[in-house]
C-alpha cells in the first residue's frame, strides 16, 4: 500500500467517531480533496464493514458516523442481498477483478453508477447518484415508445436518413411499403437499396440532396420504379441526423385522379354536345323561372324566331317579349304544378310586331328534390309555314275543284254555243233577213265567238298536256290577256301587246300560261286605280342558250326590297287572306324546270313606280334537247291551279 492510500486498522473500536475508528495515514489534504469529490467513494473490509466515506457517499447512501466500522454492507443495505449488487462486489473482493454496473436500490429509490475495484484492506467502491439521469433515459425511452406507436398508427410512412444516407428508422408504413420484399432496410443506404432511382432529373436526387446539404424543406410526387412500381408523395424536413421524409402511396389516389379527369372530360364532351345540341335545335327552347316568369336560358333557334338577340331576351319577363297573354297564362299554369302539352297558339313578338306566328308549344315543369319546380321548360315549334300550307292546300282543292267545275261548264257550254252558232249563221245567210238587222246579227256572232274561245282557254287550263308543243310568245301571252279581257277593262287598265319574233318555243304550253297569268294577275292587283300595262317579246339569249324574252310590265304601286327578296320564298304573300304566297314561288319552279330565267325589277319612286317581270324561255329546254321523247315533269301541285297566284 502506498502512503498516500488510506490505512485501515481493523482492530474492533467502540469509538463513534470517523477520526477513532480509522487509521487513515494521510493529510487532512487528501481527506479535503476526497470530500470535494462529485462521485461517493467508500471502502469496506473484509468483513463488508465501510471504514470510510467520503462527503458525496455519505449523502447518496445516507451513512451516518456510527455506520463505518460497524455493521457490515449487508446488514445497513440488507435490500441489496441475492441480487446482482452482491454477486458483483463478491467477485471484486474474492476475484480481485474490476466490476462496473448500474443498480436501483428501491429503499432510496435511486438509480447507482457503480465502479468497485479491490485495494489491500478489501474493495473501493466509486459511484454516483444516476437517478435523474436514468429517469431522463426512461422518459426519453417511454416517449420514443409512444412515438414509434404514433408512427406506427399514422397513415404516412415515415423513414429517418443519417447524413450517411443510411436508413436509422422505419415505421411500419415505411417498412411495409419500402421492404415488400421482406429485405431489410435499417443500416443500409438509400441509393444502394433503390439504385433505380437514381437518373438523370431524379426528383429523388434533388429533392433529398437540397434537404441534406442546403436544410430545406422539400414537397414532391414521383413515381418509384420496380420493385415497388408506385407512386409517392414524399415530403423530405432536414434533422441534426440527417433527413426525416413523409411519404404515402398515392398510386390509387392517381388512379382514380385519372379515371376522374378521363369522366369529368367524357362528362363536359357530354355537356358540350347537348349543349351544341340545346343551342341547334330546330325546335325553339327556353328555360323560365318559375316565380317571375323571367328567361333563363334560350336556344338559336327560338331568338331567330323572335327577332331579337339573346342578350335582349334573357333576364326580361315574358310579358315583355310575347304579346300573346296565352303563353304568360300557360307559364303561370305549369308554375303552380301543372304542365300543358300540344298546345297550338299564334302570337308575335316585339322584336317582330307586325309578324304574327303559329307555334306549337309543350310546357314543363324542372322540380327539385323536394318536389318543388325549380324551372319551366319550353319547347316551341313554329308551325307558321304549316298553318300557311294547310290553308294553301284548302285553297288548293277549293281551286281544283272550281277548275273542274269550271271545265265540266266549258265542256257543257259548247254544245249550246256550236248549235246558237249554226243558228246565227242560218239566220245571217237567210236573203229575206232585213238589212238593218243584219248589223245585230254579226255583232251576235262576234260575241259567241268570244264566249266560245274563253270557254275553250278554260278548258285548256284545266287539262294537263302529256309533252311540250311548240307555240310563239303571242299565242301565249294573247291567251292569258283575253282571259282578263273583262277585268282589264273594268279595272281602267289599258293593255299594251306587241312582239318582235314569232320564234317558236318547246314548252309545257299550259304550265308556262299559268306563269303568265300570275304575272298579268299580280299586275292588275297592284293597279287598283287603272294604269297601263305592257307585254313585250322578242328574241333573247341568255347562259348560252337561244330563246325568247317575255316582259310584262305594269305602273302599279311597285314594291319594297324586302319583298323583292322574299318574292319567290313558298308562303310568303302581300295579299294578307287574298293570297297563298304560293303563285310566284311555283311559278319560279315551272321557270327553272324549262331551263329558263324569271326576274323582277320593281320601284316605288313617286313619278316612277311600277314593276317589270322578265321571263326567258330557251326555244327548247335541256331535258327536251336531250331526248325528244322525254317530256319535262310538270309539277303536280299545279295541275288544276291555273288560276293559283
Amino acid at each position: 500500500m502506498s502512503d498516500t492510500e488510506p490505512r485501515v486498522d481493523t482492530t474492533h473500536s467502540d469509538s463513534k467517531s470517523t477520526e477513532a475508528v480509522l487509521a487513515v495515514d494521510v493529510s487532512g489534504d487528501l481527506r479535503f480533496m476526497l470530500d470535494q469529490l462529485p462521485d461517493g467513494v467508500i471502502f469496506m473490509d473484509e468483513a463488508w464493514r465501510i471504514t470510510y466515506a467520503n462527503e458525496q457517499a455519505r449523502r447518496i447512501s445516507r451513512i451516518r458516523p456510527e455506520d463505518l466500522n460497524s455493521k457490515s454492507h449487508w446488514e445497513l443495505y440488507p435490500a441489496t442481498v441475492g441480487t446482482e449488487q452482491e454477486r458483483r462486489y463478491r467477485r471484486v473482493m474474492y476475484e480481485r477483478v474490476i466490476e462496473e454496473f448500474e443498480v436501483y436500490y428501491e429503499p432510496f429509490d435511486v438509480w447507482i453508477k457503480l465502479r468497485a475495484l479491490p485495494i489491500a484492506s478489501g474493495m473501493a467502491v466509486y459511484y454516483q447518484d444516476v437517478t435523474e439521469l436514468k429517469r431522463a433515459q426512461i422518459e426519453a425511452a417511454s416517449v420514443t415508445r409512444r412515438l414509434e406507436q404514433v408512427f406506427d398508427a399514422t397513415s404516412d410512412a415515415i423513414a429517418v436518413l443519417n447524413r450517411e444516407w443510411r436508413y436509422t428508422f422505419l415505421n411500419q408504413r415505411a417498412a411495409k411499403l419500402l421492404q415488400p420484399d421482406g429485405r431489410e432496410l435499417i443500416g443500409q443506404t438509400m441509393w444502394n437499396m433503390f439504385p433505380e432511382t437514381v437518373f438523370p432529373g431524379s426528383p429523388f436526387v434533388e429533392n433529398f440532396f437540397r434537404t441534406m446539404n442546403e436544410g430545406v424543406s422539400t414537397v414532391f410526387e414521383a413515381y418509384y420504379p420496380a420493385p415497388l412500381n408506385s407512386h409517392f408523395q414524399v415530403e423530405c424536413q432536414p434533422s441534426p441526423e440527417g433527413v426525416v421524409f413523409f411519404f404515402r402511396d398515392i398510386t390509387e389516389s392517381k388512379r382514380a385522379e385519372k379515371a376522374l379527369r378521363a369522366e369529368q372530360a367524357e362528362t363536359e364532351r357530354q355537356r358540350a354536345e347537348l349543349e351544341a345540341i340545346y343551342r341547334t335545335a330546330p325546335v325553339g327552347l327556353i328555360l323560365f323561372e318559375p316565380k317571375e316568369l323571367r328567361y333563363l336560358r334560350i336556344n338559336d333557334r327560338q331568338t331567330e324566331m323572335m327577332g331579337l338577340s339573346r342578350e335582349e331576351v334573357l333576364g326580361r319577363r315574358v310579358e315583355e317579349i310575347v304579346t300573346s297573354p296565352i303563353a304568360l297564362e300557360n307559364l303561370r299554369k305549369v308554375a303552380a304544378g301543372g304542365v300543358v302539352t300540344d298546345f297550338t297558339f299564334e302570337t308575335a313578338f316585339v322584336g317582330r310586331p307586325d309578324e304574327t306566328q303559329a307555334f306549337n308549344v309543350n310546357y314543363s315543369p324542372v322540380l327539385d328534390a323536394d318536389g318543388q319546380v325549380r324551372a319551366i321548360s319550353v319547347a316551341a315549334l313554329d308551325v307558321t309555314k304549316l298553318r300557311k300550307a294547310e290553308r294553301a292546300l284548302i285553297q288548293s282543292e277549293k281551286l281544283a275543284a272550281v277548275g273542274r267545275l269550271a271545265s265540266s261548264i266549258s265542256h257543257e257550254i259548247n254544245n249550246p254555243l256550236e248549235a246558237v252558232t249554226n243558228l246565227l249563221y242560218l239566220i245571217a245567210t237567210d236573203e229575206v233577213l232585213p238589212p238593218s238587222l243584219k248589223p245585230y246579227v254579226h255583232a251576235a256572232q262576234d260575241e259567241l265567238s268570244r264566249v266560245s274561245q274563253i270557254a275553250t282557254q278554260t278548258l285548256r287550263f284545266h287539262r294537263q298536256s302529256n309533252k311540250p308543243t311548240a307555240v310563239t310568245p303571242a299565242q301565249l301571252v294573247d291567251a292569258v290577256l283575253n282571259l282578263f279581257a273583262g277585268r282589264l277593262s273594268n279595272s281602267g287598265i289599258h293593255v299594251e301587246a306587241s312582239y318582235s319574233t314569232a320564234t317558236k318555243i318547246v314548252c309545257f304550253e299550259n304550265d308556262i300560261r299559268q306563269v303568265l297569268n300570275n304575272l298579268i294577275a299580280n299586275a292588275i292587283d297592284a293597279m287598283r286605280t287603272g294604269g297601263r300595262l305592257l307585254a313585250r317579246a322578242h328574241d333573247a339569249h341568255h347562259g348560252g342558250l337561244e330563246g325568247v324574252r317575255i316582259l310584262v310590265a305594269d305602273t302599279g304601286t311597285g314594291m319594297s326590297v324586302e319583298t323583292q327578296r322574299r318574292l319567290f320564298e313558298p308562303f310568303y304573300t302581300t295579299k294578307d287572306l287574298n293570297g297563298t304566297g304560293l303563285g310566284l314561288w311555283i311559278s319560279k319552279e315551272i321557270v327553272d324546270r324549262h331551263g329558263g330565267d324569271l326576274r323582277v325589277r320593281s320601284t316605288q319612286n313617286g313619278k316612277m313606280h311600277g314593276t317589270v317581270f322578265s321571263l326567258f324561255l330557251p326555244k327548247e329546254p335541256p331535258a327536251v334537247a336531250a331526248s325528244n321523247s322525254a317530256p319535262l315533269k310538270s309539277p303536280a301541285v299545279v295541275k288544276g291551279e291555273g288560276l293559283l297566284r
